[in-house]
């Protein structure tokens, strides 16, 4: 995979230019459409260009049910970036991703605090690879989703994301961001429903446990027994790898499931 070409013009001259706007938002809205994460990560390549980025990296963070979170990435910046990361500390340790779980609103570099070693070095390996400035999108999940995702748009020159025309940057990276995260949720959701094998009256079942319901309660709802809706709960949790119907229920959220009801 090659590395990311934009038109070298200025990105604060380029957002100035009565086009750049529509022609960003062409490429943002072709997000939807992508068919795997290769796919994907093909066209937030185009849509970073068309933004004027040098660089992007889109990440999340998902729970799984009391363990280790996974994390699903996609770099679309230089290969070597993604190589080299794979031997640093993990993004979710990063100051951009530190960033994004502690805001709602993006920032940029300049916003970003070092606490320690680590942080200097894990900038100064992004600045390497077309990240000398950057703009954190932080994406925000409803329902209190325990999800942690972040998109960076990052620039080889110093500066790029400040200025009078940094508002309309801003508002396309939180589209092409809610973008990417509508992707995720969608291929999450069928991933963890076809692994698990779950029904509709499943999903129906953790949703109600997500509210906070105990056993009594969904059984007044349902008309199954006390009994039966703990029997349930347990093949779903099996199902789901989960230890409990809260962690079951916290990872169906996660991935999307709890949207649809």
């Amino acid at each position: 995979m090659s590395s990311i070409n934009p038109d070298p013009t200025t990105l604060q001259a380029r957002a100035a230019t009565p086009h750049y706007a529509a022609q960003a938002l062409e490429a943002i809205v072709q997000i939807p459409s992508a068919v795997s994460p290769p796919e994907l990560l093909a066209r937030l390549m185009l849509a970073t260009v068309a933004i004027g980025a040098s660089a992007s990296l889109y990440t999340a963070a998902i729970p799984e049910g009391g363990r280790e979170p996974s994390c699903f990435s996609l770099f679309a910046c230089h290969p070597a970036f993604a190589q080299a990361q794979e031997s640093q500390p993990s993004l979710l340790n990063h100051p951009w991703f530190r960033f994004a779980r502690t805001h709602t609103l993006p920032g940029t570099d300049h916003q970003i605090r070092i606490e320690h070693g680590a942080d200097a070095a894990a900038l100064k390996l992004a600045q390497q690879y077309g990240f000398r400035s950057c703009l954190i999108v932080p994406i925000p999940n409803g329902r209190a989703v325990d999800r942690l995702e972040m998109l960076c748009l990052g620039s080889s020159e110093a500066g790029t994301f400040e200025g009078a025309q940094a508002r309309v940057v801003r508002t396309l990276a939180r589209s092409l961001a809610a973008e990417l995260h509508d992707w995720l949720t969608s291929h999450l959701r069928q991933r963890l429903t076809e692994a698990a094998q779950l029904q509709e009256s499943d999903v129906d079942l953790l949703a109600m446990a997500w509210r906070g319901l105990g056993s009594k309660d969904i059984a007044g709802l349902t008309g199954m027994s006390t009994a039966s809706v703990d029997s349930r709960f347990q093949r779903i949790n099996g199902r789901l790898n989960c230890p409990s119907r809260k962690a079951s229920a916290m990872r169906a959220a996660a991935y999307g499931l709890l949207e649809l009801v």
